[in-house]
């Protein structure tokens, strides 16, 4: 049975292809046009089967060429013709409705091949624009599958964080509670005249410590925002960070009378830094190892001068720090470590990332390590000089 066929192309190929279609193809019923706007008309009134149209007639062409002839003949197998294999190109006639996609060199035969192809309901693709195509579309699928992973992680991401978040605005009610609950009862007791000046005395300091805890959240918190909004500034200078360092350790050898604190600190320790930046670091560090200190068993603290700058190690024989645990709480406030963690030993959860960023802010590094023996050793590394940069841990430092 004759297939019907309308060719669309200039009036010097149509007049070569429909010399050889007459000879080599009978059985192909092939009706001409070499005007776009006359080829679609011509589509609406004969209804071929086959549609053979070239992409760069005059009026209308390219994609649009495609979809209007797609439009007036809904059942005819539409094949474009280019010059162009550009494989984008290829990709939106396809998309606008063709069936097939041919190079304007290939051979008469092969035209008459696709011809006969589609009418059977093939798709039928040019080897020169099938590789291109095939290339893109490898890329194409290799980056949705990495665009893909990117979504799985950063879904993860979010859900931690929002799992993160919601974890530390429960632990931030407990830990803004206490201090607050103790100087509202303070408050409700300095009101009544009963109370001695001894007493007095005695509460106004409660009241005081309640108060200073209350303030070091409030820091916290603010000092994260303000690292993560890129507006906080350190104030550094060339100092001896040795006091410092004996000043956090006495404090919290106050803070916990029962934890025994053994340190060795270098008699100078000069870097140029924030110094009351770096002191709460170690403040943190040492807090952070009393909390998760069994009883009985020391927590240690070395302070050094190394070729790579000022090394601080924090040792505590707890129950241990996982290294994920750890490298987590580093890069995200928010996380507490609760899953190895008893509640009333929970803080806030900015401490660790907060410490980390400061060093971080000075050039430095911070890295843990989980001992054999049990316990963690926390351990921080700034540059001595200005301008300088702590790569990696210092040989022998862990």
């Amino acid at each position: 049975m004759p297939t019907n066929v309308l060719l669309c192309d200039t009036p010097d190929e149509v007049a070569k292809l429909q010399y050889r279609l007459l000879l080599d193809a009978p059985d192909l019923l092939v009706e001409v046009s070499t005007d776009a706007v006359r080829a679609v008309e011509t589509a609406v009134r004969l209804r071929p089967e086959v549609v053979v149209c070239e992409l760069s007639m005059e009026g209308v062409s390219g994609v649009e060429l495609i979809r209007r002839i797609v439009a007036a003949a809904p059942a005819a197998r539409v094949l474009a013709r280019s010059m162009t294999t550009d494989a984008a190109l290829v990709a939106e006639v396809l998309a606008a409705g063709a069936t097939g996609y041919l190079a304007k060199d290939d051979s008469v035969d092969a035209l008459i091949g696709a011809v006969r192809s589609a009418a059977a309901g093939g798709v039928v693709l040019s080897s020169r624009a099938a590789g291109p195509l095939g290339t893109e579309l490898a890329r194409a699928l290799t980056r949705v599958h990495d665009l893909e992973a990117e979504l799985d992680e950063v879904r993860e991401s979010v859900t931690k964080g929002t799992s993160a978040k919601a974890d530390f605005l429960a632990n931030i009610s407990h830990e803004l509670r206490t201090p607050v609950t103790v100087a509202k009862g303070i408050a409700y007791v300095l009101n009544n005249p009963a109370v001695t000046d001894t007493e007095r005395a005695q509460f106004m300091e409660q009241l005081q410590e309640s108060l200073d805890k209350l303030m070091a959240i409030v820091d916290e918190l603010i000092t994260v925002a303000e690292m993560e909004r890129g507006v906080f500034e350190l104030d550094r200078q060339l100092m001896d960070l040795a006091p410092l360092v004996r000043q956090a350790v006495d404090q919290v050898d106050r803070e916990y009378p029962g934890v025994v604190l053994i340190s060795q600190i270098a008699e100078s320790l000069i870097a140029f830094a924030d110094g009351p930046r770096v002191g709460g670091v170690v403040h943190e560090l040492l807090d952070n190892a009393c909390r998760y200190s069994p009883p009985g068993l020391p927590v240690e603290l070395v302070a050094r001068n190394l070729s790579e700058g000022i090394v601080v190690m924090v040792t505590d024989r707890g129950e241990g720090l996982d290294r994920a645990v750890a490298t987590r709480a580093f890069e995200e406030p928010f996380s507490t470590g609760e899953a190895i963690l008893r509640k009333e030993k929970a803080g806030v959860g900015v401490g660790l990332h907060l410490a980390r960023q400061m060093v971080v802010e000075h050039g430095g590094i911070m890295w843990a390590d989980p001992l054999p023996g049990g316990g963690t050793r926390v351990s921080f590394c700034i540059p001595a000089h200005e301008g300088e940069r702590v790569e990696l841990p210092p040989a022998g430092a862990a």
